[in-house]
């Protein structure tokens, strides 16, 4: 059973750190990212079954969704991931990995502001997510 969850992890790294590369590069997820995030869920329903506490996880990544819709200064496939990540995922932490990664981009920013001090800047979400991904997983 923890091979088969290493598995599950490694796969989710994987996807998060495709995602990531486009994001840094383009800023911007391509739809097929977007695409093989939704077979993986998919896969997962088959695999394991559907649970009621998928739905839950799915939430933080709705509200980003929608977050993105009323501000137009997040984009919605960072909310999609994230919602994707929050339904893969086999451990229920997804708001704990939201809270990590919101941490990171805060410092991040920080950084960026105080030796910029521009404002405009944009910043890829996903490298952000897919370090919280990975810390959550360590540390848990």
């Amino acid at each position: 059973m923890v091979k088969m969850e290493l598995w599950e992890n490694v796969i989710l790294t994987g996807y998060l750190l495709w995602g990531s590369w486009y994001d840094i590069r383009k800023r911007a997820v391509p739809v097929g990212v977007l695409f093989l995030g939704g077979v993986l869920a998919v896969m997962v329903i088959v695999w394991k079954g559907f649970e009621c506490s998928r739905l839950v996880a799915l939430l933080p990544g709705i509200l980003l969704l929608l977050l993105s819709k009323a501000t137009k200064e997040i984009g919605e496939a960072d909310g999609i991931v994230l919602a994707l990540t929050g339904f893969i995922s086999r451990d229920k932490n997804i708001l704990l990995i939201l809270g990590i990664s919101l941490l990171y981009i805060f410092l991040y920013a920080m950084i960026l502001f105080c030796r910029k001090r521009n404002r405009s800047l944009q910043i890829p979400y996903l490298p952000f997510l897919l370090a919280a991904y990975i810390t959550a997983w360590m540390t848990g």
